[in-house]
């Protein structure tokens, strides 16, 4: 029973010891005001930092997701195609053709999540019994 206090007894310590040290280095800081019980203090640092990561992911194309893969073969034509089919059938969704020795893939969709990507390869399945969802590089919209 001693022993469980005891290491009560540190964890409060630690976190008081934190809560001073963070509160010792942070002079210049700024006040926001959020009512009158409560306020946030934020250092300048930090809240350029937070701008610098919002501007980097502003400018970011492309991140990871998810695209369906509609085939993969050796004959370059066959590939376009079959992304010329595509947009006939599903002209709101981006089609890619990326080549990896020897093959050239057909790859459909920007897909966030793979969610998202299931929903459509619902509808894709039927028309290509063959496509399944890969992760990919997904260009942000």
């Amino acid at each position: 029973m001693k022993v469980e206090s005891s290491k009560a007894k540190y964890y409060i310590c630690s976190i008081f010891c934190s809560l001073f040290y963070i509160a010792s280095y942070s002079q210049d800081t700024t006040v926001i005001a959020l009512n009158k019980n409560f306020s946030v203090t934020q250092s300048p640092k930090i809240a350029e930092l937070l701008y610098k990561y919002k501007d980097y992911n502003r400018r970011k194309e492309f991140t990871e997701g998810y695209r369906i893969q509609i085939m993969y073969t050796d004959v370059r034509d066959e590939v376009y195609k079959s992304k010329s089919a595509m947009y006939k059938d599903f002209g709101n969704l981006n089609s890619y053709v990326e080549y990896e020795a020897p093959y050239f893939k057909l790859r459909l969709g920007d897909f966030k999540s793979r969610l998202e990507a299931s929903y459509y390869i619902q509808q894709i399945t039927p028309l290509y019994p063959g496509a399944f969802i890969v992760r990919d590089k997904v260009k942000l919209r």
